[in-house]
């Protein structure tokens, strides 16, 4: 096992809980004397150098990964369900058609129904489809419209999410763990 593996191992066992600071800290010694120990003369102090610099780029990716884990999970409450229930990111021009599609077809089953039903006797069951299949299209109308509207919201809230993530992501730099 390299140098860096053994390192990286040491920081995931001390990052999980298991090693705790001083546990941690004695094995990265052990680490640093076994190579100052197999070392040439002369150069002992580069060792510990070198064991420095791997471990500083172990937990400058260490957090880069936590911030990408991090993400994952916040992504999920962003994501919204089709009709077989397959779980995607919402778009904003998603959003739009949603709105448009099912808004249109609301208006012409409201304007039909309209037309078809004024024309029908107000006795007996002609009574109940006069005001059942306008409002039916009413309905349709509104849940189209409100559904494209939550679908470009949830776009946009994801948008600023994705935003911060890349700011958080970007703000980490190699030249803080050293």
């Amino acid at each position: 096992m390299s140098l860096a593996e053994e390192i990286k191992k040491l920081e995931d066992l001390r990052w999980n809980g298991t090693l705790t600071d001083e546990e941690f800290a004695r094995a990265k010694a052990a680490l640093i004397a076994k190579l100052e120990d197999e070392a040439e003369p002369g150069h002992k102090g580069e060792a510990a150098a070198a064991v420095a610099g791997q471990l500083a780029e172990v937990r400058y990716q260490n957090e880069l990964a936590r911030i990408d884990r991090e993400w994952e999970a916040e992504q999920e409450k962003y994501m919204i369900a089709n009709k077989y229930g397959v779980r995607h990111l919402p778009t904003k021009g998603q959003g739009v058609a949603v709105a448009a599609v099912v808004g249109v077809f609301g208006l012409f089953w409201t304007i039909m129904a309209f037309s078809i039903t004024s024309g029908a006797p107000d006795e007996g069951p002609f009574r109940i489809a006069r005001i059942f299949f306008p409002l039916f299209g009413i309905a349709f109308t509104a849940f189209g419209i409100y559904s494209g509207i939550h679908a470009v919201r949830k776009a946009e809230e994801y948008n600023r999410a994705l935003a911060a993530y890349q700011e958080r992501r970007a703000a980490v730099k190699p030249e803080q763990y050293r």
